[in-house]
């Protein structure tokens, strides 16, 4: 009881462990602990228990509170900077686009071949500069939990066929010579999921296939029901550059792109924030992303998004 009321809601899990470490210590591994952010009054602390065991005997607990009141208030007031700085930004960003635009129209007079190149490199690093722009609001709005979702029955038809019209138009856009395959099990159910937030994960990933694959390679998008028949499973597979074992940790980290893996890496422009916000926003559906991949042959990212359910959506 004194547990409960100090720590509230999370000491029910808290007792649940314990009790089980206490039955069965032999299952004990090293890396067995519980690790918890507890608001106490005006302060914000860490709190991490781990077992203390002695052969195959449960003698207790170690409990170490750490104050991080400053960490949290230093991380808040960083994100909040870069929202204001990202917001302010935005206006020059999309002045300097558009009269970049204009004069490759010719509205100020024609122009001759090296200023229309000065000019397309200006737009370029406009438009690089926008996206990343966008990406850090992104990033501010999931930190702040201001990420607006409306939940709906989505077919995973329109998915997949808006994915692969997204792919089939940068192909023709750009040139690029990949087959693209597509493979959807027939009478999928609808997900329960934001259709402009499952858009946005799914056209990332079939971005990033696209953009590592080098000519002559194979995307192919596949969508099956998960083996328990709880969700559904999209994927985007490519024949690309791959990734390495040693850096597979970090591919959902912020601001990684590993450009020392290869020219390509390097050739396309991106800010490492892509498979963060898609991560988060695939959290935010209650949903699982995880990627198979082997280096110089590929890799798979799939993405697993529970069905919807009538029954469950309130009124």
């Amino acid at each position: 009881m004194e547990l409960a009321g100090f720590y509230g809601g999370t000491s029910a899990g808290w007792l649940e462990t314990i009790e089980r470490w206490t039955s069965d210590p032999t299952h004990i591994e090293g890396s067995d602990f519980i690790e918890v952010i507890l608001e106490l009054d005006l302060r914000v602390v860490s709190v991490r228990l781990s077992p203390v065991i002695m052969g195959d005997q449960f003698l207790g607990t170690v409990s170490v509170f750490r104050d991080i009141t400053k960490m949290v208030e230093v991380d808040r007031l960083k994100t909040e900077f870069v929202a204001t700085v990202s917001h302010e930004l935005r206006t020059p960003m999309t002045s300097i686009k558009g009269y970049a635009d204009l004069l490759l129209l010719g509205a100020a007079g024609e122009i001759s071949e090296a200023q229309q190149r000065f000019l397309e490199t200006i737009k370029q690093n406009a438009d690089r500069l926008s996206h990343l722009v966008n990406d850090l609001l992104e990033v501010s709005r999931i930190d702040q939990d201001r990420v607006p979702m409306r939940f709906a029955a989505v077919p995973v038809q329109d998915i997949m066929g808006s994915l692969q019209e997204h792919i089939r138009g940068r192909i023709e856009d750009e040139n690029k010579l990949l087959e693209l395959h597509v493979e959807v099990e027939p009478d999928l159910p609808d997900l329960r999921a934001d259709f402009d937030r499952i858009i946005q994960i799914m056209h990332n990933l079939g971005d990033n296939a696209f953009n590592y694959t080098y000519d002559g390679g194979r995307l192919t998008l596949r969508a099956r029901l998960d083996g328990d028949k709880h969700g559904v499973v999209m994927q985007v597979q490519d024949t690309g550059i791959g990734i390495p074992p040693e850096v597979g940790d970090r591919i959902f980290e912020r601001f990684f792109r590993g450009d020392e893996l290869d020219d390509l890496v390097l050739d396309t422009p991106g800010t490492g924030l892509g498979l963060s916000i898609v991560k988060s926003l695939v959290e935010m559906h209650n949903g699982s992303i995880w990627f198979e991949s082997e280096l110089g042959v590929g890799s798979t990212f799939s993405v697993c998004i529970p069905i919807y359910q009538p029954e469950e959506e309130q009124v």
